[in-house]
């Protein structure tokens, strides 16, 4: 997978902790991968968390603690190039108000 988002995950009937990682594969197809097997899945519209968390329970037993989590990497440079764009748009602005 080329972009990972986000990572899902529930604890499996041992207690390990199982993973499936949801983000964008070439083309800027959304697929869901799971860590523990060769599974992955094209999503087309919504329901990945529901996807996975099926995977998990029936494929690996899982059964309790689901949770979904964004990326760090992924959740820090959207925060960065979201603030850069308000500063562009602030500087635009102040130019505009200026003239």
């Amino acid at each position: 997978m080329d972009s990972v988002t986000h990572h899902i995950t529930a604890a499996g009937p041992d207690g390990t902790e199982l993973e499936v990682l949801y983000g964008y594969a070439d083309r800027q197809r959304r697929m869901l991968e799971c860590r523990h097997c060769a599974w992955r899945e094209q999503i087309t519209w919504g329901g990945a968390r529901d996807k996975a968390l099926a995977h998990l329970s029936q494929a690996h037993g899982a059964t309790r603690a689901p949770a979904m989590a964004a990326d760090g990497r992924t959740l820090g440079t959207t925060v960065w190039t979201v603030l850069a764009c308000f500063a562009v748009a602030a500087a635009i602005l102040l130019w505009a108000v200026s003239r």
